[in-house]
């Protein structure tokens, strides 16, 4: 059966419905991702480069690091230097081409990371490696004094597999390391990642899809199945939803993965 008849709107009427609602209740950032401008982040860079994370007291943190730089990719930055943000993640990789945040950094105040992200953990060692190779990809694609840090997190995460293709950690992990595969030629391993995130395709949530479909070609068969599942799940509003998300950022991230789909569907 041909997916699209089950689709309850064109992509096209989707987007729409979507922009629509961004102008009404988007901030800067939302507006300024459709009409280009300098964007401030959300919170001030720290001197070192990084941004810390809700539990770092201020400190910078690798995870916070990525998710700024993430969100704002593409981006003008106003008052922030991006350069400098992907040097404190370069210099934070360890010697085995891993990333981990650091216990007891200065300025935590007691603060630590959840459970999952804990020093030392493997499963914390391995999502943080796939989020900073990652984002120091798709920020710094052609720039070569990131890619052979890319290069030894791609090692890195090859030998943390296990015999079933798995990570260790979140299943966005997965998808974060797959683009990395593919970007240093282990078509393989990506493909043993993805096939771990297709047995698990039908639980992901939209803000799952909307961060899925950022690391996957337009082109890929990938792409136009989180577009049809994504369309499905559209509120009346013209916004996408999920628990524990801003609705404005989330429907902005959609509408970001669905807008390279128009005429693929």
């Amino acid at each position: 059966m041909d997916e699209r008849a089950t689709t309850p709107t064109s992509l096209d009427g989707a987007l729409a419905r979507a922009l629509a609602f961004l102008e009404i209740h988007g901030n800067g950032l939302d507006r300024a991702r459709q009409s280009g401008g300098a964007v401030a982040p959300p919170v001030p860079q720290n001197p070192d480069g990084g941004w810390p994370s809700a539990w770092s007291a201020g400190a910078s943190a690798i995870l916070g690091t990525c998710q700024i730089l993430d969100h704002l990719d593409g981006l003008e930055l106003a008052g922030a230097d991006r350069t400098a943000a992907l040097r404190f993640l370069a210099a934070g990789q360890a010697p085995d081409g891993s990333w981990s945040e650091t216990a007891g950094l200065a300025g935590w105040s007691g603060g630590e990371p959840p459970e999952w992200l804990r020093p030392g953990s493997s499963p914390a060692r391995a999502y943080l490696t796939a989020y900073s190779a990652r984002v120091l990809l798709v920020c710094a694609p052609d720039d070569p004094e990131f890619r052979p840090v890319v290069d030894h997190a791609a090692e890195a995460l090859e030998w943390s597999l296990d015999p079933h293709g798995r990570l260790p950690g979140p299943l966005p992990g997965h998808w974060f390391a797959a683009r990395v595969f593919r970007a240093t030629d282990r078509v393989l391993q990506a493909r043993r990642l993805l096939d771990v995130v297709g047995r698990l395709f039908d639980q992901l949530d939209v803000a799952d899809l909307a961060s899925f479909g950022a690391d996957i070609d337009p082109a890929d068969r990938w792409a136009r199945r989180i577009a049809v599942r994504l369309l499905t799940m559209q509120d009346q509003d013209g916004s996408w939803s999920a628990e524990g998300t801003d609705t404005p950022a989330l429907t902005a991230a959609v509408v970001r993965v669905l807008q390279p789909t128009v005429g693929l569907l």
